[in-house]
């Protein structure tokens, strides 16, 4: 016996719809963007693009399983800061908050509960580099987004800093 039950997502908006529509946003952000970037990186199918805005050709590349320090700060695509790793950052958008510890963010890379783009933004950098991360919806938090802040189907930029890579 089959059961067919109706899919959240409709004919319309199917998740490759969705994704499509995600890349298309992120390369008009590309051509259009004023970020002083002196490489761009696509990472293979998923519509994730780094732009990089600091090379360091001898850093140390990292590893799955690799405990990295990251300082981030996440952006919408027209600019509003959601997030941060950053106190001066989080001053300079009203957001700080004084019981919070402004610091690179640790992750184990490829374990680390933080949404599946910044894994593979980070196996794409090397210690002492920087990124700005464009990451397809698919690849942040999806359909049902992160309330109050990010809405459902949202393409995010994450300005990343591969502070430290600890080999396991």
């Amino acid at each position: 016996m089959v059961v067919l039950l109706p899919s959240c997502v409709s004919e319309d908006e199917s998740t490759e719809v969705i994704h499509q529509r995600d890349v298309k946003t992120i390369q008009d952000f590309v051509e259009a963007t004023d970020i002083p970037y002196t490489r761009k990186v696509e990472v293979g199918n998923s519509g994730i693009t780094l732009l990089f805005t600091e090379e360091n050709a001898s850093g140390v590349a990292p590893a799955e399983g690799d405990s990295l320090l990251v300082n981030y700060t996440g952006r919408f695509l027209d600019g509003r800061v959601f997030d941060t790793s950053i106190e001066q950052i989080a001053r300079d958008n009203n957001m700080y908050n004084q019981s919070r510890d402004y610091q690179p963010f640790p992750i184990v890379l490829g374990y680390s509960q933080v949404i599946p783009g910044w894994h593979h933004a980070l196996y794409q950098m090397k210690e002492g580099e920087k990124a700005t991360a464009l990451i397809p919806s698919a690849w942040a938090y999806g359909p049902s987004g992160r309330a109050p802040t990010i809405g459902p189907n949202t393409v995010l930029a994450f300005d990343l800093e591969l502070v430290e890579v600890k080999k396991r």
